[in-house]
């Protein structure tokens, strides 16, 4: 049984076609988002489009602080 994977966008768990608070890059770590639209997140490959067909593609490896994929953790 494949475990599930969740997104997580500034403490709060999001899937595809969703408006976020996306961390702001201008102001790495001070807590600032600006409005994004997360056009798509692919569980299978851990990545993430912002914007729409043609926006940017974000690898997990590559998301700023406060983003990412979890899963849930059992005994």
């Amino acid at each position: 049984m494949k475990q599930q994977v969740i997104f997580v966008v500034s403490g709060q768990t999001v899937n595809s076609n969703a408006k976020i608070n996306w961390p702001d890059l201008n102001f790495p770590g001070t807590g600032q988002t600006i409005l994004r639209y997360l056009h798509h997140v692919d569980f299978d490959k851990l990545t993430i489009r912002l914007d729409g067909e043609d926006g940017p593609v974000f690898e997990a490896k590559d998301l700023p602080a406060g983003v990412g994929f979890y899963k849930k953790l059992t005994k």
